[in-house]
């Protein structure tokens, strides 16, 4: 073989190695779909276009990567100079990645959708959409709340929604200017205004106390998920007008 001719075989060798590369990919990418429909059971289309286009992506870029590596002329300071590039993508994109992975598992986990009552961190409130970052909540008092998934990830989410309707928790604090015996009474009193939205009696629970409060937990099971505000509304006029030094936390 002449000597002219081995860097030439040298050198398509490398283009077979990096064509290989290309195809794999192409491959790979033409059947995602079904790999990532028989693992990731999420019936939103939506996120699932994004995380395939995401995947996609990576699936691509390391491809081309790998097929430069080929035809790279210095193959080990390319390897370096290609590990320092995806170690600055990783940290740059941390926040992205981790919010992604935590998108996929609150949507795969399906603890809630959209029009669900959840509790989270204390604050109640019906999911009114699913956005590419968190999940906005809209309370009782028409405010609109934005939790991100990686946060929803790492803590306690209640879904307060059921086959028969909606769990609403209230928390009252009655002036000590009753005895306990009578504040209960009271509580109990008002809350007959709403029964008939409800599915069962309202339960109420003495929690605690301050120097100038007594603390009840109130449990309201509120049969049309579309009333919860309404009910609301009413038993917090019944009970201001019953007494109106007592607050109201839900």
């Amino acid at each position: 073989m002449p000597e002219w001719f081995e860097p030439i075989l040298s050198y398509l060798v490398r283009v077979v190695q990096a064509a290989i590369a290309i195809v794999v990919a192409y491959l790979v990418v033409k059947y995602l779909d079904r790999l990532v429909a028989a693992f990731v059971k999420i019936e939103e289309h939506e996120y699932l276009e994004r995380f395939l286009m995401f995947l996609k992506a990576i699936v691509y870029a390391i491809a081309a990567l790998t097929a430069i590596s080929f035809l790279s002329t210095e193959p080990v300071v390319f390897a370096v100079m290609l590990l320092a590039v995806g170690v600055a993508v990783v940290v740059t994109f941390s926040d992205v990645l981790r919010n992604l992975g935590s998108e996929l598992y609150v949507r795969s986990s399906k603890a809630f959708r959209v029009g669900d009552w959840i509790e989270v961190d204390g604050v109640q409130g019906r999911v009114s959409s699913m956005t590419s970052l968190g999940v906005v909540v809209e309370t009782l008092r028409r405010e609109r709340v934005f939790i991100p998934y990686t946060r929803l990830a790492h803590t306690k989410v209640v879904n307060r929604s059921g086959v028969y309707g909606v769990s609403l928790r209230l928390e009252v604090r009655v002036p000590k200017t009753y005895d306990v015996g009578k504040a209960r009474e009271m509580l109990v009193s008002a809350l007959r205004v709403v029964r008939e939205d409800l599915i069962s009696e309202p339960s109420v629970t003495l929690r605690g106390s301050t120097e100038l409060f007594y603390i009840f937990d109130v449990v309201l099971d509120v049969m049309n998920i579309g009333k919860v505000e309404e009910v609301f509304e009413k038993v917090l006029l019944e009970l201001k007008s019953r007494e109106p030094g007592l607050d109201v936390v839900f």
